[in-house]
């Protein structure tokens, strides 16, 4: 596995997100809380690293994310649209059970796949 070692810490806004790079797949592991504090900050940057590669393939890995509200919701949305715009491909890997009941409440886990496992995210992006 390679690693490019990206890594936006921000402890005012409670949110890590470091990038690494695994063949032709962007790999995001987000540690923290997804709120209307951090939402834009993590859009902005998984956008910016997913349009670094074309296709763009993206695995948000959430093992660490902690909490997620509405404003997180708009976040993955903007971001599956600008992945898909591109001919790509956004999977979630290990979502805790707060981010899995947004996805499957809303629908959008039948636009965004999700997987418990990072392994099994890799194989789908």
């Amino acid at each position: 596995m390679a690693e490019s070692g990206q890594s936006h810490p921000d402890p005012q806004l409670r949110l890590r997100a470091c990038t690494r790079r695994h063949g032709p797949t962007m790999i995001i592991e987000v540690d923290g809380e997804i709120d209307h504090a951090t939402a834009d900050l993590l859009r902005e940057h998984v956008i910016t690293a997913a349009l670094a590669i074309s296709p763009p393939h993206v695995v948000l890995d959430f093992d660490q994310v902690t909490f997620c509200d509405s404003s997180g919701l708009g976040a993955l949305i903007a971001i599956w649209k600008a992945v898909r715009a591109h001919h790509g491909d956004l999977v979630v890997a290990r979502p805790p059970g707060v981010c899995r009941r947004i996805l499957e409440r809303t629908g959008l886990d039948r636009h965004i796949t999700i997987h418990p496992t990072l392994e099994g995210a890799l194989r789908h992006a």
